[in-house]
C-alpha cells in the first residue's frame, strides 16, 4: 500500500515537473530555444524537492569524516578518576538540512580539566525526509570511529567507575 502511495505521489509529480518544464521557459520570456530550455529545465524541476536531501546528507557525511572524532589532551595518562559532563544540543551552521550537534566531555575529579571530548551527529534530513515526515521521524547519526579503540586504550569504564560513575 506504501508503494502504491509513493508511486501516485511520483507520477504526480512528474506530471507537474512535466508541466512546469514547457511553462517556466515562457513565463520568464524566453522566445527562442524554448524547447532546449524546457529539456534543461526537467531534471531541475524533477530534483528540486529533494536537492536539499542529497546536498544535506553530502554535507552530513563530510563533517561526520572531518569532527566526528575522539580527541584526548596531552596529559591523559595522568587521569585516574572520571565524570562525564553532557554537552548541550546545538545546530551546526552553514548546513543545507538540520544538522545538530551533541556529545560529551570527560573531565578529570581531581583535576577538573577536560581530558576527552567525543562529539557525534545527526540529522532528521531536509525539506521531505525531516520536515514533512516522510522519514517517519527517523534519524541518520554518526559517532567517532575511533571511539572503542580510544576507550580501550585508556580503561575508560575503569576510570569512570573510578570517579563515581556506575
Amino acid at each position: 500500500m506504501i508503494f502504491l502511495l509513493f508511486l501516485a505521489g511520483f507520477v504526480l509529480w512528474l506530471t507537474v515537473t512535466i508541466m512546469l518544464s514547457k511553462r517556466i521557459p515562457h513565463w520568464l520570456g524566453v522566445t527562442k530555444h524554448t524547447k532546449v530550455a524546457s529539456v534543461m529545465l526537467f531534471p531541475l524541476v524533477l530534483t528540486a524537492p529533494i536537492a536539499d536531501e542529497l546536498i544535506g546528507r553530502w554535507q552530513f557525511n563530510r563533517l561526520c569524516e572531518r569532527e566526528a572524532v575522539v580527541t584526548l589532551s596531552p596529559d591523559w595518562e595522568k587521569v585516574k578518576r572520571a565524570r562525564r559532563v553532557s554537552l548541550p544540543r546545538s545546530e551546526v551552521a552553514g548546513a543545507l538540512i538540520r544538522i545538530y550537534s551533541q556529545g560529551g566531555e570527560y573531565v578529570d575529579v581531581d583535576t577538573g580539566k577536560t581530558f576527552m571530548t567525543y562529539p557525534y551527529f545527526y540529522t532528521y534530513g531536509g525539506l521531505l525526509f525531516g520536515r514533512l515526515g516522510l522519514g517517519l521521524g527517523g534519524s541518520t547519526s554518526c559517532l567517532p570511529k575511533n571511539a572503542q579503540a580510544i576507550e580501550k586504550m585508556i580503561n575508560f569504564y575503569e576510570l569512570l567507575k573510578q570517579g563515581g560513575m556506575k
